[in-house]
């Protein structure tokens, strides 16, 4: 007679039958995974924290142009900080810190899809309440840990400026070009200004003044002395107002490399990475713990699997029977 049962009662005294292959699997888990967690190399974790500041702050615009009385935001939206996290997905960081640290020779790793997942694996940048962003970098060297993480940072900040710096650059480049072709016009102004200068006698008039009436050096005027007059005004008004671009041009010009000279700073760094002799990897007590009540499981399912294939089988013979 099969008294064999599988309530909640019955599966525990299953379970309780084989007590010693449960608690032999478990135990050969704990020490398998104690055993590896010691072979793995320890890696060591750094964090920098930092907050992004408002592009809007190295705006000449907003700089030299803002002249109402209201409230700035200083701190970054939501989508300034989504465009430094893209930075920080991108494969360029990783490169850029592949390349500066030389993580080839320090992993052993020449294969670029080996290294650059290895370090992928090992970077990671999280953003906090939409402003805040925190970067991570594991490494078996915590002193070189550090060093990624910062200079990782460095390597957002300087991409996300750049955008900007960059724009400057081309704004600025535009305008000093733009300066040159009128000075060039200018040069050729001088020349047909001398020459009706020459032309009429009249080098008093129109030095320093501008706009004022126009007399010519004797009082014999003809129409010929005349129109030399009228033409020498239409030249030196045209030179005053090239002139005048080009100083609007230049002071542009000063106003974009301002924001163009890299002492301006997107990032407030709270927290520099440094380095943290606390192994952070493996996780010895979450892959223990896990491996293990894991293996317990898995042998009370093999028990139960055991027992009921036993129990249908009994079954089966005391039909025949």
């Amino acid at each position: 007679m099969n008294d064999q049962s599988f309530d909640l009662i019955g599966i525990f005294k299953q379970i309780f039958k084989k007590k010693v292959f449960v608690i032999s699997i478990t135990l050969a888990a704990l020490i398998i995974s104690i055993v590896f967690c010691s072979l793995q190399p320890k890696g060591y974790t750094s964090r920098s924290v930092f907050i992004v500041k408002n592009p809007l702050l190295i705006d000449r615009n907003f700089v030299f142009r803002n002249s109402n009385f209201e409230n700035k935001e200083f701190f970054a939206i939501a989508d300034d900080v989504d465009h430094v996290k893209t930075i920080a997905k991108s494969d360029a960081i990783l490169w850029y810190l592949i390349d500066s640290f030389n993580l080839r020779k320090a992993y052993n790793m020449e294969d670029d899809g080996k290294i650059i997942e290895e370090v992928r694996g090992n970077f990671k940048a999280v953003m906090e309440d939409t402003k805040n962003i925190e970067i991570f970098y594991t490494d078996p060297d915590p002193e070189r840990a550090a060093k990624v993480t910062n200079a990782a940072r460095q390597f957002l900040e300087t991409t996300f400026l750049n955008y900007f710096l960059l724009t400057n650059k081309d704004v600025t480049e535009a305008l000093n070009d733009k300066a040159i072709a009128i000075r060039d016009s200018i040069n050729v102004l001088d020349d047909s200004i001398q020459i009706a200068r020459t032309a009429i006698g009249n080098y008093t008039q129109l030095l320093p003044t501008r706009g004022e009436t126009i007399n010519s050096g004797n009082n014999a005027i003809n129409p010929s002395s005349a129109s030399s007059l009228e033409r020498l005004q239409e030249l030196v008004i045209r030179k005053d107002k090239l002139a005048n671009d080009v100083a609007n041009y230049e002071s542009l010009m000063n106003e974009y490399q301002v924001m163009a000279n890299g002492k301006i700073r997107l990032f407030y760094v709270i927290q520099e990475a440094r380095p943290n002799f606390g192994a952070t990897h493996p996780k010895t007590l979450i892959i223990v713990g896990a491996s293990t009540i894991a293996a317990f499981f898995f042998a009370c399912v093999l028990v139960l699997l055991g027992g009921f294939y036993q129990f249908v089988m009994q079954h089966k013979k005391e039909k025949t029977e």
